[in-house]
């Protein structure tokens, strides 16, 4: 579970779209974090507790990073001397020193060996594993107060906007041990759509889908009717994925939200009971219908062994018409489809429910990494400061001149964004741009918009023109683009989030990741005809001889301790 990618689009390109920092509804279960009487902590070197103070005298603070082949630097800079060390040290006076800093396939190898020595930095970046294994061990700092007094009203407004998904998982007996890392594709936005190509919509005589029915036939006629034109049948109706529950672009997971039925989340069974989502009973049917769709010749035979990339090949080679995926898709289908073919013109959809009640999206935890503090560091307050500067910086400030050195270059490729110690975007950055400029579109007036919302008026103006290459821009934030489902659903508080926010329990580390894979098998062998539907229920009591009972009594403690 835990964050999941933004479908085939990597996140990087939609940082590339939205030219924003950094990386990628809701139910009434939603938990709130609670409160505490912690312990106060280390008297500040600042004069008070205000966000966004200058330190006077000035402190060090230690911390350890995770780096990678994308960290362009400009001459002279790298990543313990740049624009942020810069800012922090001579605005704040807040001296941010890497202890180590190591490839991003190391960090977590080298952060082992540190938490075993008890070597830890002042604050550092972590997984919810390796959060849990420091709060065992008594090795990280109560932030529940030290939160309550240095973090600004923007920053926690931002960290809010999940209806404190990421700060129950980091608030461990009332206690607050992390700070949430959220990004600004998060929450809502990682919802499945589908997406459909509409002039071959046109080219068939086919209606937009409104209904499953529609879906299907849709799907059917792309698979049989030659939409292309090529007088080959070698057109895709639904587009699949082998890693059909990672949410990558020809993933299920909308598939199967449209009947009511989630994978790889634990939800509330109708007793109140958490149970894992990709064993229950509503997934028959979806499943059943997928079977009936492989035998008809209308999904791909060789599906089982493709995976995301080798969709997004078809789709670049006009294979494909149907197919869910998520936000940042536009993005590829403009570069692998649309500039290859201008003809192509596509759309996307919110999920089609089967029935009378809404589609309900799942949706990616709002948070997977926490920003922790060592206990005893003498300026526990600090990694919060340093997120208000950040965010102060990025969005609160709209800080915006010509050329804005935040942001990619496009000539160098350097972003300074990935510089900073600590990053935390708003999770609903791009939706809210989205809603300022298409309200700048009808009024015809975008003069008085901030950034990032200028940069995306300014492309749809261009496209409008009659700028093709900004094509991907309509796609994504114009007045039907992908953003517009992602606001239809946030409009209607359309959203599942996974109900267990803690680490791997001892049997979900041992178990899962075997049993995830019998999943994928099972449901692989069922959609091509090669086990029964009935297979499932036979697989499902099976998952929980084979440890799903001993993880649903270990996540259902957990539950019970955090609701």
């Amino acid at each position: 579970m835990g964050n999941k990618k933004l479908g085939a689009a990597s996140l990087g390109a939609v940082l590339a779209l939205s030219v924003l920092a950094s990386a990628c509804g809701k139910t009434e279960d939603q938990p709130a974090a609670t409160s505490s009487t912690a312990v106060s902590p280390s008297p500040s070197a600042a004069t008070s507790a205000q966000p966004l103070a200058k330190y006077n005298p000035p402190i060090e603070v230690s911390t350890v990073r995770s780096v990678d082949a994308t960290m362009k630097y400009a001459e002279g800079d790298s990543i313990d001397s740049n624009i942020w060390t810069k800012i922090f040290e001579n605005d704040y006076g807040i001296k941010v020193k890497n202890v180590w800093s190591v490839d991003a396939s190391q960090y977590h190898q080298k952060l082992n060996v540190s938490v075993a020595s008890g070597d830890l930095p002042d604050f550092l970046e972590v997984n919810k594993e390796e959060m849990k294994r420091l709060i065992d061990a008594d090795m990280l700092e109560d932030l529940t107060k030290v939160w309550a007094q240095y973090a600004s009203p923007y920053l926690k407004n931002v960290l809010n906007q999940d209806g404190s998904v990421g700060f129950k998982a980091a608030t461990v007996g009332g206690k607050l041990l992390g700070i949430p890392r959220t990004y600004s594709n998060g929450g809502t936005s990682t919802a499945s759509m589908l997406y459909v190509r509409t002039d071959w919509l046109q080219k068939l005589n086919l209606p937009e889908p409104k209904t499953m029915d529609d879906v299907f036939k849709t799907a059917t006629a792309f698979a049989k009717q030659d939409p292309d034109g090529n007088g080959k049948a070698d057109t895709i109706g639904l587009a699949l994925n082998k890693d059909f529950m990672d949410g990558g672009h020809g993933s299920l997971n909308g598939f199967f939200n449209s009947y009511h039925a989630y994978v790889d989340l634990f939800i509330k069974d109708a007793g109140g009971k958490l149970v894992y989502s990709s064993v229950q009973k509503e997934l028959k049917e979806p499943l059943k219908k997928l079977q009936q769709l492989y035998k008809d010749g209308v999904i791909d035979k060789e599906f089982g062994v493709k995976p995301a990339t080798k969709i997004q090949e078809d789709v670049a080679a006009g294979r494909v018409g149907l197919a869910y995926g998520t936000v940042a898709d536009g993005g590829f289908i403009q570069k692998e489809n649309h500039t290859k073919d201008p003809k192509a013109q596509w759309k996307a959809y919110p999920l089609i429910s089967t029935d009378a009640q809404p589609a309900i999206p799942q949706l990616n935890d709002t948070a997977s990494t926490f920003y922790v503090v060592k206990k005893g560091s003498k300026h526990p307050e600090a990694v919060i400061q340093l997120a208000n500067i950040y965010i102060n910086r990025y969005y609160e400030t709209s800080y915006a001149p010509n050329p804005n050195p935040f942001i990619t270059d496009s000539k160098t490729g350097i972003f300074p964004g990935k510089y900073a110690p600590v990053i935390i975007d708003p999770l609903n950055t791009n939706l809210e741009a989205f809603r300022k400029v298409q309200e700048a579109l009808k009024k015809g007036d975008g003069s008085k918009l901030e950034f990032p919302a200028t940069i995306h008026f300014d492309r749809l103006s261009k496209f409008k023109a009659g700028d093709d290459t900004m094509w991907f821009s309509n796609m994504v934030f114009g007045a039907d683009g992908t953003f517009s489902v992602i606001d239809k659903y946030e409009q209607a508080k359309l959203g599942q989030y996974n109900l267990f926010l803690g680490p791997a329990t001892p049997a979900m580390s041992e178990k899962l990741p075997t049993l995830k894979k019998k999943i994928y098998e099972t449901y692989t062998k069922i959609i091509m005809g090669d086990a029964s539907i009935d297979d499932f229920d036979k697989f499902a009591d099976e998952f929980k001889k084979l440890g799903g009972d001993s993880i649903e009594k270990e996540v259902n403690d957990w539950y019970s301790k955090n609701k």
